[in-house]
């Protein structure tokens, strides 16, 4: 297996499963004798959840994220041939297409039982137009291998992190990283020549003494060795908690994004029915007024009457 092949399997995956999986599957492949591949994979980081919403989106959707690759094209051209006719019919295009795959990223969360919050969409719309302003951001989209999602600044894209935006999100210090410890177990593997010869003919006093240091330098090199897979054991376990620690992060934004919802929803809510408060004692008033006006009314009319009873009985 390539590094190809395991990043498109991992990131397929829910977020909770990445974990778990990608550390899996190095093991198996160093146990494959695929120790390169194995770091690279090792290295490869867990998706947010905004980023894991945005590689499904494109696997659902590869054509409509193709066409929007494309428009972006057009949209640089237009540009730089100051083209404003054009320009205005591709940005109302351009609109018909984010908002139709945004419909879509919200069918996609709630199929995989993944609440649309108002925050977890505008990242998804933030990659999405990296990928039209940026051809490199667009490419990034496409492979639906994204740690995180994209931002185009103006001078490139990067990653809503700040970081430079990866296809894998695998940097060049963590694969070195990865490549300086495998270096490091081979060199375990095969002691230093100096240190294998060791010639029976010259078992002096002074080859004894040598031999004797030497066993001694070898208690220290195992020491040595020891806290070294002590430290890359660190190491991998600190890695995986920033990895927990960052969807974590990712998960209790959304939470706050979706509590800011409720609020502006409650509010909004609050202030129409204290309107409506309002309106109804202003109706209140009004019907109270009109009984008021209808009691005088009956009052005179009960008057008039009268009046009319006491003539009809004069002239009778």
């Amino acid at each position: 297996m390539n590094l190809d092949d395991a990043a498109d399997e991992l990131y397929a995956l829910p977020p909770e499963e990445f974990v778990e999986a990608r550390n899996a599957l190095a093991k198996r492949l160093k146990g494959e004798g695929e120790a390169d591949v194995a770091a690279r994979v090792k290295a490869l980081r867990k998706p947010t959840v905004a980023a894991w919403l945005t590689n499904q989106l494109v696997r659902r959707y590869g054509d409509e994220i193709v066409a929007l690759a494309e428009l972006g094209e057009r949209m640089r051209k237009a540009m730089s041939a100051m083209d404003g006719a054009a320009l205005r019919e591709l940005t109302a295009e351009r609109k018909r297409q984010v908002d139709a795959l945004l419909k879509a990223a919200r069918k996609v969360a709630k199929d995989a039982g993944q609440k649309a919050g108002v925050e977890l969409i505008e990242a998804v719309a933030a990659s999405l137009d990296a990928a039209i302003a940026d051809p490199r951001a667009a490419e990034l989209l496409q492979a639906a291998r994204l740690s995180h999602g994209l931002e185009h600044v103006g001078f490139g894209s990067v990653e809503d992190d700040g970081e430079p935006a990866e296809v894998i999100s695998l940097s060049e210090a963590r694969f070195a990283r990865g490549q300086r410890l495998e270096t490091t177990r081979r060199s375990r593997a095969t002691p230093p020549a100096e240190e294998a010869a060791e010639p029976a003919a010259e078992a002096t006093d002074a080859g004894e003494e040598a031999e004797e240091a030497a066993g001694e330098g070898g208690d220290e090199r195992a020491g040595a060795e020891r806290a070294l897979e002590e430290a890359e054991a660190a190491v991998d376990a600190a890695e995986e908690q920033v990895d927990d620690a960052e969807a974590a992060l990712d998960d209790q934004r959304q939470r706050l994004a979706q509590a800011q919802e409720t609020v502006e929803r409650l509010t909004e809510e609050l202030a129409a029915a204290r309107r409506e408060l309002e309106q109804a004692r202003d109706d209140v008033e009004s019907a109270e007024d009109d009984v008021e006006a209808a009691r005088k009314a009956s009052e005179a009319a009960r008057r008039r009457r009268r009046e009319a009873k006491q003539q009809l009985s004069r002239l009778s």
